[in-house]
C-alpha cells in the first residue's frame, strides 16, 4: 500500500528530473508517438495494461487489447478487451496486421511460445513492435524471468521468421547508470521506511540527490556519443516473412 501511494505521488513528476526514473519517462511521449506511427489495421496489443498506446495510433485501426487475467485484475486493476495468455493467443492464423509487445516478453516463462504465436496470428508482411528492458532492475516480481542483449534478440526473432526492419537502443551509458543509481537510492529508502529504520531520516536528502544524479548524467550525456554498451531498453520493429 505504501509503495502504491508513493508511486502515485511520483507519477505527477515523472517527466521532471526530480523523478528517479526520469531517463525512462522523459522521452515517453516521443517514444509512444513513434510506435503509434508504425502500426495500422487490426492491431493486437499484448499486455495492454490500461491501453495507453491506443491513443497514439494515428492510422485507421481496429485495436484489440489483451492481458493476462491475474495481471489485470489482481495487480493493476485494469480491464482489457480480451483476457488471454500471450503464449497461447486466442486468435486465428494470419488475422492481425500488427502486434505490439511492449515490455512484456521478459515477464513470460515461455517467451519463445509467445513469439511463435505472434508469428502465427500475424498476416504475411505484418508488423511486430517488440520492446524489452535490458539493464533494468527486477520488476513485477516474481513474474520477471529474463533479459536479452541485442544479439540474443536478433537470434530469437530470426528463429520465428521475423525480419528486423529497425533496432533502437534506448539510453546512453550514463543515462542508464543514473537511472540505476536513483532506483537503488529510492528502493533503499523505501526499505528503511518499511523496516522503521532510523536511517530513513536520510530520505530528506533524496530529492536533492536524485536531481543531482539526473542532471549530471544528462549534461555529460549531451557531450557523449551514442554507445550501445549499456542501454536500459531495446526496441525492434519486425516484419513477418
Amino acid at each position: 500500500m505504501l509503495y502504491r501511494r508513493l508511486k502515485k505521488t511520483l507519477a505527477k513528476i515523472r517527466r521532471t528530473p526530480l523523478h528517479p526514473q526520469w531517463f525512462v519517462y522523459r522521452y515517453e511521449h516521443q517514444h509512444h508517438t513513434q510506435i503509434g506511427k508504425l502500426v495500422a489495421g487490426t492491431v493486437l496489443d499484448i499486455g495492454c495494461a490500461d491501453q495507453y498506446i491506443r491513443h497514439y495510433i494515428q492510422a485507421d485501426h481496429d485495436y484489440i487489447g489483451l492481458d493476462y487475467y491475474q495481471t489485470a485484475t489482481q495487480w493493476y486493476a485494469t480491464q482489457p478487451q480480451i483476457y488471454g495468455d500471450a503464449q497461447a493467443l486466442p486468435f486465428a492464423d494470419n488475422s492481425m496486421d500488427a502486434v505490439l509487445l511492449l515490455d512484456v516478453l521478459e515477464h513470460l516463462p515461455r517467451p519463445k511460445d509467445c513469439l511463435r504465436e505472434i508469428a502465427r496470428v500475424l498476416k504475411p508482411t505484418g508488423t511486430l513492435v517488440l520492446q524489452v528492458p535490458f539493464i533494468y532492475p527486477i520488476h513485477d516480481a516474481p513474474l520477471d524471468f529474463q533479459r536479452w542483449t541485442q544479439y540474443g534478440l536478433q537470434q530469437i526473432v530470426h528463429q520465428y521468421g521475423f525480419i528486423i526492419r529497425q533496432q533502437t537502443q534506448i539510453g546512453k551509458p550514463l543515462e542508464t547508470a543514473g537511472l540505476l543509481v536513483n532506483i537503488a537510492i529510492s528502493k533503499t529508502i523505501l526499505n528503511w521506511l518499511r523496516q522503521k529504520n532510523p536511517a530513513v531520516i536520510l530520505g530528506i536528502l533524496a530529492p536533492v540527490v536524485v536531481l543531482s544524479v539526473n542532471l549530471l548524467c544528462w549534461l555529460f550525456s549531451l557531450i557523449s556519443p551514442m554507445d550501445d554498451m549499456m542501454p536500459h531498453s531495446y526496441r525492434l520493429v519486425l516484419e513477418k516473412e
